[in-house]
């Protein structure tokens, strides 16, 4: 099992970005670069990998005790590694209310490891290898000033997934968060 813990987004936010999504494709699709399919945008928090789901779901149930819901905004486009070379979109994700950083703080401790630092973020598409000329689109589209209108939602649970060998993502367990 491949599992990580995620925010899901609301059906009303899902619903905004995929009529926002088309326009970034047709001013950044290329070939090679393959669009993340709406049902699969989420907002990763921890990755574990292959552990023990049952161990994983105690510790998290104690790491989350008195964990608060939070109020997330999609923000702009940006990319990884950087602009230059971009070999994945995606959309910026920041707290309006509540404690982001406080979720991964504690779903961070479930395990132990190196993290990475978090950039709370909904990732759009995937370009192997990375690609210059998709960056000079993408730094052309970032200047447009093109962003999604004001898209919120609150998050009232994290998920833990597994990513199935398919490729697809199931729901191992909820974990709702305090009001």
């Amino acid at each position: 099992m491949k599992l990580f813990f995620a925010l899901d987004l609301s059906p009303i936010a899902r619903n905004a970005l995929s009529e926002y999504v088309p326009k970034v494709q047709t001013k950044l699709d290329r070939q090679g670069l393959k669009w993340v399919s709406a049902e699969k945008w989420h907002v990763t928090l921890v990755f574990l990998g292959d552990e023990d789901v049952e161990a994983v779901r105690e510790l998290a149930a104690q790491a989350l005790t008195g964990a608060k819901e939070v109020r997330l905004r999609v923000g702009s486009i940006d990319s990884f590694p950087d602009h230059k070379r971009p070999g994945v979109l995606w959309l910026g994700v920041e707290s309006v209310k509540g404690d982001l950083n406080a979720l991964y703080e504690a779903l961070s401790t479930v395990l132990p490891g190196d993290r990475e630092g978090f950039v709370p973020h909904i990732t759009l598409g995937r370009m192997k290898p990375a690609s210059t000329k998709l960056g000079h689109r993408l730094r052309d589209f970032m200047h447009s000033g093109a962003k999604p209108e004001d898209i919120e939602w609150t998050v009232e649970s994290v998920t833990l997934f597994n990513t199935k060998p398919d490729g697809d993502y199931e729901v191992v367990a909820e974990f709702p968060l305090q009001r």
